[in-house]
């Protein structure tokens, strides 16, 4: 959890400090690929981790992305054996001021298949998200975002909701 909070706070920090003066707008670039995670410790629940990594192709002017997304999702209870999962599938993303140097703001929806321990428990998770990349330099951004998460029960199992923050870095390949 400390180390969690450490690297969150390099991140952060970093957003605010690095100079956009040589940032180039998303209508420019031609793929991105980021990283992000998220920690929830519910009291007498449990402990959830997850870690997420995307790759987007950016089109319609930067305004429109459109990918997969894995993640790795680790369930720790309080009492009991942890138990893991992989969630494979598409994202699309929307950018609301994709021309902005410094920051935009953006919308995001997945749809992913789950697989390991948890996916004899969930069929499949359902995500939404709203956030914003604060441009770090010509080819980066420090990602932000509020998300809910629904991991949708197989046969008589509930289905399971989530939300909380996340935090990631962007990298930001090709040009047009």
């Amino acid at each position: 959890m400390r180390n969690f909070l450490l690297g969150s706070a390099v991140l952060l920090v970093l957003g605010f400090v690095a100079s956009p003066l040589s940032a180039s707008t998303l209508a420019e670039k031609e793929q991105e690929t980021s990283f992000s995670a998220s920690y929830v410790d519910t009291q007498d629940v449990g402990k959830t981790i997850q870690a997420d990594g995307q790759w987007q192709w950016i089109f319609g002017k930067g305004y429109n992305e459109l990918g997969a997304i894995l993640s790795y999702l680790k369930v720790d209870p309080d009492s009991g054996s942890s138990t893991d999962a992989t969630i494979l599938g598409p994202v699309y993303t929307f950018n609301w001021m994709p021309d902005n140097e410094k920051v935009t703001g953006f919308v995001e929806a997945s749809y992913g298949f789950v697989s390991g321990d948890l996916g004899d428990v969930f069929d499949d998770a359902l995500e939404a998200s709203i956030g914003a990349k604060v441009f770090v330099g010509n080819s980066a951004a420090v990602r932000f975002d509020y998300f809910f998460q629904k991991l949708q029960g197989a046969g008589s199992f509930d289905d399971q909701d989530s939300n909380g923050l996340r935090i990631g870095i962007s990298i930001f390949g090709g040009s047009k």
